[in-house]
């Protein structure tokens, strides 16, 4: 009575071995195709664009308070800004003269401290600090 099922079921079993080992191939043959990229060689310290940074912090005392504990004014702190931005551009000068190099300011950064306060010892000058953040890019020889 299922003497005739019999030969379909090995059909199916055939069948789906076939099926399987195909798939085993295909996988394997895939994962033969993708190449898995090896580890890239460690980048050196200079790179192939090696780029020197250099940071540097001004100082720049406001004058012209008659109470040191005084906030300065506008004209004072603006004054002292300017001195430290100048300073700031002289410095690139001076790296790029000095490193053979062309010079960038990164960053920069302008700060206002009032070292006066209710202390026994004479308060200090407000003073005015400047930050900049400077990278420099080597010339190639010859330049």
């Amino acid at each position: 009575m299922y003497a005739g099922l019999e030969p379909l079921g090995m059909i199916v079993r055939i069948l789906l071995a076939v099926t399987l080992a195909a798939l085993t191939s295909m996988t394997a043959a895939s994962a033969q195709m993708t190449s898995v990229p090896g580890p890239e060689p460690a980048a050196s310290a200079f790179g192939p664009d090696p780029i020197i940074q250099i940071t540097t912090t001004f100082r720049v005392r406001i004058e012209g308070l008659a109470d040191p504990r005084e906030v300065p004014s506008r004209t004072a702190q603006d004054t002292a800004r300017r001195t430290l931005y100048n300073m700031a551009a002289n410095e690139c000068t001076v790296l790029s003269e000095y490193w053979k190099a062309e010079c960038r300011l990164s960053s920069f950064s302008v700060y206002l401290v009032n070292l006066g306060g209710p202390r026994p010892e004479p308060p200090s000058l407000p003073s005015m600090f400047g930050t900049a953040i400077y990278e420099l890019r080597p010339k190639p020889l010859g330049q």
